[in-house]
């Protein structure tokens, strides 16, 4: 049976998971409760509900936009909680998260004008933030520069369609992408 622990007190459901590429997967949960958290930000989750092994991950859905509290795992060979989540946990099971922390969010700029930058598996707050500032602020200038090893490493690769991106990648480079990584040059001629 799994229980709460001190950091972990929310108890969520998976209800399922999606792969996103060859290392990546979206474990999608529902919470019973009203989970508050705003976009960007990250919760603990406790591994194996284990008090003792906590791992952080971005909460990759969007608050008033997603149906579920998600959370986009990269499978790492040695990471305890990237590879129970990916490879253990399955459909029905339990997982408890922390409260929603962190500040690299959205929703307090005042300014509507934002460059968002990511690499790998750091663009799920990118997405989180980028799905809020469509919804909530429309009429905001947003651009997002996104680089990853491979044109098939790119997370969330179908909803990408629906905003401007510009993707960067540093191997096998084909049409939609600029071949390199992520320098202040790239970024200058993207803005």
């Amino acid at each position: 049976m799994t229980m709460p622990t001190n950091q972990c007190p929310w108890r969520m459901q998976v209800h399922h998971i999606t792969q996103e590429t060859p290392d990546v997967w979206t474990i999608s949960l529902i919470c019973h409760d009203y989970y508050p958290y705003r976009a960007g930000q990250y919760a603990l989750v406790s591994v194996r509900n284990s008090a003792e092994t906590l791992r952080a991950y971005t909460i990759s859905s969007t608050p008033g936009v997603s149906e579920y509290i998600t959370l986009t795992v990269r499978r790492i060979d040695d990471g305890v909680g990237s590879q129970w989540l990916t490879r253990d946990v399955k459909r029905g099971d339990y997982l408890w998260l922390s409260d929603a922390m962190g500040e690299f969010t959205c929703d307090d700029k005042a300014e509507d004008k934002f460059l968002l930058l990511a690499a790998g598996c750091g663009v799920t707050p990118i997405m989180s933030m980028r799905r809020w500032l469509a919804k909530n602020r429309p009429q905001a200038d947003v651009r997002v520069i996104y680089n990853v090893r491979t044109p098939q490493d790119v997370i969330f690769a179908d909803e990408w369609r629906n905003y401007p991106v510009t993707l960067v990648a540093e191997n096998n480079v084909t049409e939609g992408f600029i071949a390199g990584r992520l320098t202040r040059e790239t970024a200058g001629r993207c803005t």
